[in-house]
């Protein structure tokens, strides 16, 4: 099960093996410290020993220590950064009044969308949003796949699946003002 950590990193409590995303504040220019730091603090080294890089497609990545997985996710200052032992992605959205956009979803998924009460549809689609955002960041090219071809699956109110090239588990949580996401591979 991840860990969801909010506020100074000195107070992360960490088991030594559960993903972690935090939510921290940073600008475009402390991002990349910022994921620095979190992998430092889980892999006990010092923030100047860890190296970040890019993939082809833009996302960040762990070049050392060996084994640390990195994903980030932000809107303004607020940022969500995953990290763990294995892949991981994560998504952080906002909460606003904007209505669904139906076409990003499956015929199924839009069907379990109309039965939610009209005035808590928005909020209930940008969950299914952030679920197969992160799934996508998960796989690796989020910019090519269509979102109505990843499949989402609500199995309570903080535990989903995604499916489309392979199968993730997801934790999502609502704290009001934003929705998250963790999304991590399912064991084969």
């Amino acid at each position: 099960m991840p860990l969801w950590h909010d506020g100074p990193l000195a107070a992360l409590h960490w088991d030594g093996q559960a993903p972690v995303a935090w939510r921290t504040h940073a600008t475009a220019g402390e991002r990349a410290g910022r994921m620095q730091a979190l992998v430092a603090r889980l892999a006990g080294c010092a923030a100047e020993d860890v190296r970040l890089a890019r993939t082809a497609a833009g996302a960040p990545r762990v070049t050392s220590p060996g084994g640390w997985h990195v994903s980030l996710s932000h809107r303004g200052e607020v940022c969500l950064i995953g990290a763990a032992l294995q892949p991981i992605a994560v998504d952080h959205e906002p909460v606003d009044a904007t209505p669904p956009l139906w076409d990003m979803l499956t015929d199924e998924e839009a069907a379990e969308l109309r039965a939610v009460p009209p005035a808590a549809q928005s909020r209930a689609w940008l969950r299914r949003w952030t679920i197969k955002e992160a799934h996508a960041k998960l796989i690796g090219t989020p910019r090519r796949i269509a979102p109505e071809a990843i499949r989402t699956r609500l199995h309570d109110a903080s535990r989903a699946t995604a499916r489309f090239e392979g199968i993730s588990r997801c934790w999502t949580r609502d704290d009001g003002g934003a929705i998250e996401t963790i999304a991590l591979w399912a064991a084969a």
